[in-house]
């Protein structure tokens, strides 16, 4: 069962000029209201690689690139559909790690209060390397997205995301 969908941002949700794909809004708004299998919300959540800090690491360092992150988040127009962001985006500088570690997916769970295992969770990225770990390391159910359209990839239309969606739940 699919508990949460986990997003890459950059080349995944936004483009290189950080402007979201066609369609992507409308598909992380209808996800919003589905269902499990057993009736408890769909969760939805961000993961993202992103600068890690320079030695020493502090909390301020850490709040600074968590609040640059934001920042670019705002500026796609999609923070709204990952509200309340302290819950529902993750980074590896948060985890410590870069993804694909278990530790940068296992800090997002755990940030999104939510009780479900790896195995539970979607994760939808662009990057084959991150694909391919998700899959054969952790576990996980993953989807790759393809801005550029070169095979090989699970969609490269985010319109028919919700439909992809609505098959993982209904198993």
């Amino acid at each position: 069962m699919i508990r949460v969908v986990m997003f890459d941002l950059g080349m995944t949700l936004i483009d290189a000029q950080n402007r979201p794909f066609a369609h992507v809004a409308h598909a992380l708004e209808t996800i919003s209201t589905y269902k499990t299998k057993d009736g408890k919300p769909l969760r939805s959540c961000l993961v993202s690689d992103f600068t890690m800090p320079t030695p020493p690491i502090t909390v301020q360092k850490k709040r600074a690139l968590f609040d640059q992150y934001l920042d670019i988040l705002g500026r796609t127009g999609l923070r709204p559909l990952f509200e309340p962001v302290n819950r529902r985006v993750t980074l590896s500088t948060q985890a410590g790690v870069l993804k694909p570690d278990r530790k940068v997916f296992e800090t997002a769970v755990r940030r999104l209060r939510v009780r479900a295992t790896l195995e539970e969770c979607l994760f939808v990225t662009e990057s084959s390397a991150h694909i391919s770990a998700a899959r054969q390391a952790l576990h996980m159910r993953a989807l790759q997205f393809a801005s550029t359209g070169q095979p090989p990839f699970d969609f490269d239309d985010w319109s028919l995301f919700p439909a992809l969606i609505a098959q993982f739940l209904e198993g």
